[in-house]
């Protein structure tokens, strides 16, 4: 679908979704959004919440470059409720997204995050597992079919592992 054409919102939103525990709310957060960026002109006016929130929304993208790049904006933004949407992405099979995680949780947020999983059980386990499993099938093997080397043989090497070890408190 073009910038110009129209779409229905149900075109445009996968059906499930991710619900989550945050404070004591239930957040429901699309798996995957398929609408485009807004143009630059319109992202003008808003409000650094208003900019926050829409990043937020934008690593639910279906394009792996534009979820990255939307995570990149949150670099240094020490908004609690960003935690639900941007740990989401250590599930992701885009080593550069997983990566830019890594440097976005801190010392200083670490915190939020670990009562984020503490709330939210399930939820972590299903992570935990989405990104041992992206990472058996892209980063395991030593060499693609192409004979390129791959870069993490060893689940303890790979960057999201890093994350998990660094929020469960083993490192």
């Amino acid at each position: 679908m073009g910038r110009d054409q129209i779409g229905t919102v149900n075109d445009l939103i996968h059906p499930s979704e991710l619900t989550v525990k945050f404070n004591s709310d239930l957040l429901n957060i699309p798996r995957r959004v398929y609408f485009n960026e807004p143009y630059p002109s319109q992202g003008s006016p808003l409000t650094d919440t208003q900019r926050i929130i829409l990043n937020c929304v934008y690593l639910s993208h279906h394009n792996g470059y534009l979820r990255q790049s939307r995570l990149e904006e949150l670099a240094g933004i020490n908004e609690a409720w960003i935690i639900p949407h941007a740990l989401q992405l250590l599930g992701d099979y885009v080593l550069e997204i997983v990566q830019i995680l890594n440097k976005i949780i801190t010392d200083g947020n670490i915190q939020y995050y670990r009562q984020f999983i503490k709330d939210n059980p399930k939820y972590w386990q299903q992570t935990v597992n989405r990104m041992i499993s992206y990472w058996n099938c892209y980063y395991r093997q030593k060499y693609f079919h192409d004979n390129t080397q791959r870069m993490f043989p060893k689940l303890d090497d790979y960057p999201g592992k890093h994350i998990v070890d660094r929020l469960e408190n083993r490192i």
